[in-house]
């Protein structure tokens, strides 16, 4: 199994990741062995978090995990994860990528919710349901 080898600025990159991660997604990831794996240099580490060492790539190549998170940091897509501004993902990724500023707060938001037109067009309003009861 090939080896990596990160430098100190590639490896603070991936304790960001996870830190982060562990403060802005639901669940719990088993995230205890992260230091060893590094230090072993492991190519995939806990939770299935894919490491590439080869300079001018992404330190962190792919997040079996949650691929909505890693595409959110590493393909700039607004739009994976549902419950978050523009400007908290942008502050997210310059904190990841950089150590740039602070680790950003999460703002617990419920993503709107759908309404099926189906569903509403089969409840009666209240004006009907008041005639139905006469």
């Amino acid at each position: 199994m090939h080896q990596v080898a990160l430098t100190d600025s590639q490896k603070n990159v991936v304790r960001r990741y996870v830190e982060v991660w562990r403060r802005w997604r639901p669940g719990i990831r088993a995230f205890a062995e992260l230091e060893r794996d590094i230090e072993n240099g492991a190519k995939v580490l806990v939770d299935g978090i894919t490491i590439d060492d080869r300079p001018k790539r992404p330190v962190i190549a792919a997040d079996a995990g949650d691929n909505r998170f890693y595409a959110a940091v590493f393909n700039d897509d607004d739009d994976a994860i549902d419950d978050a501004t523009s400007e908290e993902l942008d502050q997210l990724r310059r904190y990841i990528l950089f150590g740039s500023g602070v680790m950003p707060v999460r703002k617990w938001r419920r993503a709107k919710p759908t309404i099926d037109p189906a569903v509403v067009a089969s409840v009666p309003s209240a004006a009907q349901a008041s005639h139905a009861q006469d």
